[in-house]
């Protein structure tokens, strides 16, 4: 603020004058009083006269470039006063920049500056000048008000064109009204040099419209007379949809009538037509230049075309003016249900659309969902697909910056939803069409995903996390968050796609906003919570596609190199995993011993332990691997603990992945002897017999017996530790017992570090 003061004060004086005679608001017209300081600081230093006319005819040229009309009249009335004022020798330099503005005036196509420019130069002209100037020139004048003067003849022939179309469109003749039409299609392609801003078409937009909609007569009159309207319909589209100075067709007394008379079309043409609703847009038949006007085409595929072509001209402000009609068409007509032909509708819309405004259509059709809420689910259903419909239709690039708030209305009809279906006394039909509707709502979240970048999936997925109850007290809202776990799983499984994605560093993917509220759900006393938050992880964590052939497994020998593919190291991915990796670790701990776990609980912590491996492909993350394994042993053997037999053969699996991954023979060998010998002796310590134990009509007993004894059938933590040591791997924290354990003591085998 303090420099552009400075700057301010730097400036010459005269161009301080000049700049203060602007209002902040154009309405208020020229400042009065610092006019009439310009114009005496003029009159005082005549010698500055000549840079006072270059800088207001700069202020009038950006203005005229820019059509800002209302400072542009004031920047010259300015100059008309200060020539009233000087009369000086030096006017004629004065003169010149005068004569630059009127020049600049009469070249604008509007013919609002043209006139301002025109009474101008006449105030110049009465003028008395005291010396004559030799060097001016006024060629450009008399050729410009030249042209002027023929304009006018070309207009007030054009009102009598319209005058007899007109009178053919108010005949009762079909005839003679398909001729009129055609007429002014013909008119209508003329392309004219300047705009006339006293021409009316609202007769057209009425009479045309209706023209749509004619029913009355015999069929090929009908459909002959409805072609007519449709094609006046584009030609009054083509001469005012880019004219500000013509009727608005994007009031609402105007597009309703047009939407009514397309859609009207379109509707017939597609319950009559076995065409395939997802058509793309063609040439119309008005766009070619060998194509006949009154050609033969089917009404329903004209107003397509006309249609395509009127949103293609829609600006961003035109959105809303554009859709309301539509719904209001399919509410009044009970189109929703079945939604074939509202997908059809938004299927052309969003095809035609320009991409800044395709989000806006979405926006304004998520806003009439609304306008539903007391209605019943099948409506919301079909309305929600709609939705999905059109996102899919979107492009990537235009879902918009008001993305949180479209996930925020989604999210607010799910939490609505379920709270209908924990009502008292709903009855069961109720029940199953809200159930619908939310998998057509958590469907919508994941197709407005697929058009965002991976950033804004991530900030999406952490604000869905912030509308997590804070507690489950009623059933209402372990249901509701188990929703939004569902809308995450989807928004997060089409990360990843492609390889820009791939590219992406853990810090970006795991922000602590995000990686924070899905450790704690992966401790959550729910085991569908449990198991959904890792494979929420496994979305997020595999760029390679290997969770699917990650499985609990003892079945030994060399794995394939192509089977699973070990990601590239990366700086800030091992930096990452150094700041959280024992954090996340331990919290896939606690998530192992959790006995009310069943199959997909087990699996889930299991293919997320192995995936840190696989992208962080460096020793650091195999220690802590091994780490919590060897401290999932010394838990399980508690005799307190009912899932002992599980949890020792996950940690089987978890060695044999690890000997694979490291390639080290010494380990691989150490873990074969083990395992042999469970299979043997105890072979419900290995996963194909344990895991079978959480099959309901299992016999097995997943609690180890009392007086059972483990100790020959337990992988040995120092040799672990020693065959790790023999690569070069530093196993320092192997010596302690494990941080989340509960046992306070070190390990019974004691692990000796060979120097």
């Amino acid at each position: 603020m303090t420099c552009a003061w400075c700057c301010a004060k730097c400036r010459p004086r005269y161009q301080r004058h000049v700049d203060n005679i602007f209002p902040m608001d154009p309405a208020d017209g020229l400042v009065k009083g610092e006019m009439q300081k310009l114009t005496y600081y003029a009159l005082t230093n005549p010698r500055k006269l000549d840079r006072i006319g270059n800088y207001l005819a700069k202020y009038l040229s950006d203005y005229v470039d820019h059509r800002r009309k209302d400072y542009a009249t004031i920047s010259m009335k300015a100059m008309e006063q200060l020539l009233q004022a000087c009369r000086s020798a030096n006017i004629n330099l004065f003169v010149e920049s005068f004569l630059r503005m009127v020049q600049k005036l009469l070249e604008s196509p509007e013919p609002t500056l043209q006139v301002l420019g025109s009474t101008s130069f006449v105030h110049f002209a009465n003028i008395q000048e005291d010396t004559p100037s030799y060097h001016r020139r006024y060629d450009f004048f008399v050729s410009k008000f030249s042209s002027m003067c023929c304009q006018s003849n070309i207009n007030l022939f054009v009102e009598s064109f319209l005058r007899m179309v007109q009178k053919l469109l108010e005949s009762p003749e079909p005839t003679l009204q398909v001729l009129g039409s055609t007429s002014f299609v013909h008119f209508a392609n003329i392309q004219e040099d300047t705009p006339s801003y006293h021409r009316r078409y609202d007769f057209f937009v009425s009479k045309f419209s209706s023209m749509c909609c004619q029913s009355n007569m015999n069929n090929e009159t009908s459909r002959a007379v409805r072609q007519a309207g449709l094609r006046g319909l584009q030609g009054v589209i083509l001469k005012t949809v880019s004219d500000d100075l013509q009727v608005n067709i994007w009031e609402d007394v105007h597009i309703q009538k047009i939407m009514r008379a397309l859609l009207v079309n379109i509707h017939e043409g597609y319950t009559t037509s076995a065409t395939s609703p997802a058509q793309t847009r063609s040439m119309s038949p008005w766009e070619s230049e060998n194509s006949d006007p009154i050609a033969d085409i089917d009404p329903d595929i004209l107003a397509r075309h006309v249609l395509q072509d009127l949103v293609s001209r829609a600006s961003y402000g035109h959105i809303k003016s554009l859709m309301m009609p539509l719904f209001y068409f399919l509410d009044n007509q009970k189109l929703w249900i079945p939604n074939k032909f509202p997908m059809h509708c938004m299927s052309l819309i969003m095809h035609s659309i320009q991409m800044s405004s395709a989000y806006s259509a979405v926006d304004l059709l998520l806003a009439h969902l609304d306008e539903h809420k007391d209605g019943g689910a099948q409506i919301r259903c079909s309305i929600v697909e709609v939705v999905s419909s059109a996102v899919s239709s979107a492009s990537c690039e235009s879902i918009g910056p008001t993305i949180l708030e479209m996930f925020g209305r989604l999210l607010k009809y799910l939490k609505g939803s379920v709270a209908t279906c924990n009502q008292e006394d709903v009855p069961v039909e109720t029940i199953q069409g809200e159930k619908v509707f939310q998998e057509g709502l958590v469907h919508s979240v994941g197709k407005f995903s697929h058009g965002i970048q991976t950033y804004q999936k991530i900030e999406v997925c952490t604000f869905i996390l912030q509308k997590l109850p804070s507690s489950l007290e009623s059933e209402e809202d372990a249901q509701y968050e188990d929703m939004l776990l569902q809308c995450i799983m989807k928004i997060t499984s089409s990360l990843n796609e492609s390889s820009n994605d791939k590219a992406v560093g853990l810090p970006t993917l795991f922000p602590l906003s995000l990686i924070v509220p899905l450790q704690r759900l992966s401790v959550s006393d729910v085991p569908k919570t449990r198991a959904m938050t890792q494979q929420i992880f496994h979305s997020i964590l595999d760029r390679h596609n290997n969770h699917e052939k990650v499985v609990p497994s003892v079945t030994l020998g060399e794995l394939p190199e192509e089977n699973i593919f070990v990601g590239p190291q990366k700086k800030q991915d091992v930096l990452f995993f150094k700041r959280n990796g024992p954090e996340i670790y331990l919290h896939l701990y606690e998530s192992t011993l959790k006995e009310d776990n069943d199959l997909d609980n087990y699996t889930c912590v299991f293919r997320t332990a192995v995936l840190w491996c696989l992208e962080v492909p460096v020793d650091e993350v195999l220690v802590e691997l091994i780490y919590m394994v060897l401290g999932l042993q010394d838990e399980a053997c508690s005799d307190s603990r009912t899932n002992a037999n599980i949890v020792h053969a996950l940690v089987a699996a978890f060695l044999v992945f690890a000997a694979r991954y490291s390639r080290n023979e010494a380990l691989l060998q150490h873990i074969n002897n083990i395992i042999r010998k469970r299979q043997s002796d105890k072979p419900h310590l290995l996963p194909g017999v344990a895991f079978s134990s959480l099959d309901k009509d299992s016999d097995i007993d997943p609690t180890l017996e009392k007086d059972e004894t483990l100790s020959p059938y337990l992988f040995d933590a120092s040799l672990v530790a020693q065959c790790l040591q023999q690569q070069g791997t530093n196993v320092d924290r192997l010596s302690d017992p494990y941080q989340g354990c509960k046992k306070s003591k070190k390990r019974s085998n004691k692990i000796i570090l060979v120097s």
